[in-house]
C-alpha cells in the first residue's frame, strides 16, 4: 500500500479501500491532503458516505455550500453539487440536476458527533450509507472536549451500523482522520488503540494493521508535502519553535504528553488508591506520585463507574493540584491519558 500518491499528497483511496479493517485512523500533518483526497475516492467509487464532525457549529459551517470541502472536491471533478438541509441535525449532497435542481440520491450526508443522539431515527442502511468519514477527529487544545465523548462516537457507530452484521451485510466503515493535535482525545481512547500509537511512535512505525480489534493505523510521517511546506512564510517562521510547528510539519504530539513519562521502581512508593487500569502510589519520603499500570500492595480500590470515579477525585484531590506542580510521573501515556481523563470528567 502506498502512503502517498504520485504527486506527494495522501493516497487515501487505497488506506480506504485496501485496508481490510472497519475502523481506519489516520494521523497525518496540516494541509497533507486527508480530507481532500478522501472525499475524491469515495466520490469516485460512488461511495455513499456520512461526512461527520465534532460539533453542531463546524456540521453547520460545511453545510454551506461555500464552506463544503465535498462541494469543492465535486466541482474540481467536473460534478456540480449542491447541499440540501435535512432536519437540524443533518443535510444532504446531491448532484445538480439539468433543471439546476437537487437530482437523484444522496451522495453524502453532513452530520455533527455532538448532535447524533438527536438523529438516532436516522436509517442510514435505507439511504445507502455504507462509510463513515470522520474528519478533524482529534480537536485542536483550544477547543471544548464534548461531554462523555468517547462513548458518543461509540453510540454514533452504533446507530450507523445497526444491525447489518446480524443481517450478514459487512460493517460500516469507519475512517477517522485528524492532526496530531492531542493526545488526550477522547476518539484515542474510544478506539482503544493510546498503546499502539506510542509503541508505533517508539519504532518509528508507519502503518499497522490488527485484524482481531478491527483496526487500522496509519502515520502519514515523512510526507513529501510536510517537506516542501517548510520553505513557507509560516513554518519558516514556527520551525523548531514549538508545538504547532512538530504538528503541522513532523506528525508529532505535543512533547507534553511525554516529559512526565519514565519507568519508576514501585519499592519507593506506596500504593494509594486504583481505578480501572491504573494505580496511584505516593513517593515515601518525597512527596511526590507515580500513576502505574501495575497494582502492587494494598490500595484503597474504586470502580470505574460515575459514581466512584467522582470518590477517586475526591480521595485523591491532592495528587491533582500536585500534578500541576509537576510532582506526578505516569508509566506510560495510557496512564497519563486515563489518569486525567479521571480527574478532568467533571470539568467537561
Amino acid at each position: 500500500m502506498y502512503l502517498y500518491d504520485d504527486n506527494g499528497y495522501a493516497n487515501m483511496a487505497d488506506i480506504i479501500y485496501e485496508s481490510e479493517t472497519p475502523f481506519v485512523l489516520v494521523i497525518g500533518g496540516r494541509g497533507v491532503g486527508k480530507t481532500y483526497s478522501a472525499i475524491k475516492a469515495l466520490l469516485e467509487n460512488d461511495t455513499v458516505f456520512i461526512y461527520l464532525r465534532r460539533t453542531s457549529a463546524q456540521m453547520e459551517l460545511i453545510s454551506k455550500e461555500e464552506f463544503s470541502p465535498i462541494v469543492k472536491v465535486g466541482s474540481d471533478m467536473g460534478i456540480a453539487l449542491c447541499i440540501v438541509p435535512l432536519s437540524k441535525y443533518a443535510s444532504g449532497v446531491y448532484r445538480i440536476g439539468d433543471d439546476g435542481k437537487p437530482s437523484g440520491q444522496a451522495l453524502a450526508f453532513n452530520m455533527a458527533l455532538s448532535t447524533m443522539a438527536n438523529a438516532r431515527s436516522f436509517d442510514a442502511s435505507r439511504v445507502g450509507v455504507t462509510t463513515i468519514l470522520y474528519d478533524e477527529c482529534i480537536p485542536e487544545k483550544h477547543e471544548r472536549m464534548i461531554a462523555h465523548e468517547a462513548e458518543a462516537f461509540l453510540n454514533m457507530y452504533e446507530s450507523i451500523d445497526r444491525n447489518r452484521q446480524l443481517e450478514g451485510l459487512p460493517p460500516v466503515k469507519c475512517v477517522c482522520m485528524a492532526n496530531a493535535n492531542n493526545m488526550q482525545a477522547p476518539i484515542l481512547q474510544a478506539l482503544s488503540c493510546l498503546r499502539t500509537l506510542d509503541n508505533m511512535r517508539k519504532r518509528k512505525q508507519n502503518q499497522r494493521v490488527d485484524k482481531t480489534t478491527g483496526l487500522s493505523i496509519f502515520l502519514l510521517n515523512d510526507s513529501p508535502i510536510s517537506a516542501e511546506k517548510r520553505h513557507t512564510a509560516l513554518y519558516k517562521l514556527t520551525l523548531g519553535s514549538g508545538d504547532f510547528s512538530d504538528m503541522a510539519l513532523e506528525n508529532s504530539f505535543s512533547k507534553d504528553n511525554y516529559t512526565d513519562i519514565r519507568n519508576m521502581p514501585l519499592s519507593e512508593y506506596i500504593p494509594v488508591a486504583s481505578i480501572g487500569s491504573i494505580c496511584l502510589y505516593r513517593h515515601k519520603s518525597n512527596y511526590t506520585w507515580y500513576v502505574s499500570e501495575t497494582k502492587s500492595g494494598k490500595p484503597k480500590e474504586f470502580e470505574n463507574t460515575v459514581t466512584d470515579r467522582a470518590r477517586f477525585r475526591k480521595y485523591c484531590i491532592q495528587s491533582w493540584q500536585d500534578y500541576f506542580d509537576k510532582k506526578l510521573i505516569f508509566e506510560n501515556v495510557t496512564a497519563k491519558v486515563f489518569y486525567r481523563s479521571v480527574m478532568l470528567e467533571n470539568l467537561v
